[in-house]
């Protein structure tokens, strides 16, 4: 569509002087940035890796560390091991594009430019589509693999981000990074975090060895809706609602995350709002994978002067690992992939 000067209406020269509060709607309700998420201030953890890339497609295969030492008689041959590959991540970054045309009478006749310039909102609708499209890695983090959109990649493992059936590569055991069916997916409470906590800790390897998964401080993250919540159990010297005096082990250890892109009405994965998600930052492998940063481009119509505007940007999200997360759909839904 082409914007013109009846569409703009007040905006446009003449028809309206005292206009110096207008705004940008997209600019005001933008907040969702990591920066202005993180609940404690100066807070500096990072949720996810930003990966640069010059290829079509990014390959990235993780391993395991080497077995446990063993002890070696005087004289006696060293013992040999080797590590062991896990599952591959193959990941095609996708092309992002938007367009605005103006009309020329348009373009002539406005008098606030700052407000209304193009490539400044082309460009801020880029990084709000950043935001939205990673987060929607965790909306689709319950989804399998074969329904995720073309721009979200999940580990080579073939299972959901969150799943109770993680194979390991060796044949071992499979692990989960839920609430197992039976006890249905949790709502957040002191009790439930503490069950994720203990289970984030006991991640395992792909050859069964303990990892160093929630050694240092974790991130719980939440919709805006359960911010309040997030922060009173996590936040403060003593346990919220008890009686007891008890001390609350979260706080200095937790930091709450919240985004209103975590099931925000419409998502691809109708992840309801009642959400949480407990992440090691140090060990999780969330990955925006970056081939072309986003660049602005313009076109003039020989004919009507009409002048558009584009964007462009290439980058794909993916999980490389699904270690150093726990998640739960907190609405006690059954859940058993």
């Amino acid at each position: 569509n082409v914007e013109t000067r009846s569409s703009m209406g007040e905006l446009i020269k003449g028809v309206g002087v005292q206009f110096l509060d207008v705004f940008n709607q997209s600019l005001e309700s933008y907040t969702l940035a990591m920066d202005d998420m993180i609940a404690d201030k100066g807070s500096k953890m990072t949720l996810a890796k930003q990966l640069k890339t010059d290829k079509a497609t990014e390959h990235f295969i993780q391993k395991t560390g080497v077995n446990y030492l063993d002890t070696t008689s005087e004289g006696s041959a060293f013992n040999s091991d080797s590590r062991l590959l896990g599952y591959k991540t193959s990941v095609s970054p996708q092309l992002f594009s938007q367009s605005v045309t103006v009309s020329y009478q348009n373009l002539m006749d406005r008098d606030y430019k700052s407000q209304l310039d193009e490539f400044a909102d082309l460009s801020r609708s880029s990084v709000e589509t950043m935001d939205k499209t990673f987060f929607d890695m965790l909306n689709l983090a319950f989804t399998a693999q074969s329904s995720l959109p073309t721009h979200i990649v999940g580990y080579g493992d073939g299972k959901p981000l969150v799943s109770i059936s993680h194979p390991r590569k060796d044949g071992g055991t499979a692990q989960l990074n839920t609430f197992s069916s039976a006890n249905t997916q949790l709502p957040l409470t002191d009790t439930n975090l503490e069950t994720a906590r203990q289970q984030l800790a006991r991640q395992l390897d792909d050859r069964g060895k303990p990892t160093r998964v929630g050694g240092g401080k974790l991130m719980l993250l939440v919709p805006t809706e359960l911010e309040k919540q997030a922060v009173i159990l996590t936040k403060g010297e003593k346990r919220s609602g008890t009686t007891n005096n008890d001390v609350n082990i979260y706080d200095g250890i937790m930091t709450v995350g919240a985004s209103k892109w975590i099931g925000y009405t419409g998502n691809p994965g109708t992840l309801a709002t009642t959400a949480w998600f407990l992440v090691d930052p140090r060990v999780a492998k969330l990955v925006h994978l970056l081939r072309q940063g986003a660049s602005t481009h313009t076109f003039k119509d020989p004919n009507t002067l009409a002048q558009t505007f584009y964007i462009v940007a290439r980058w794909a999200n993916c999980w490389t690992d699904w270690r150093g997360l726990f998640g739960s759909k907190g609405d006690a839904s059954a859940y058993a992939s």
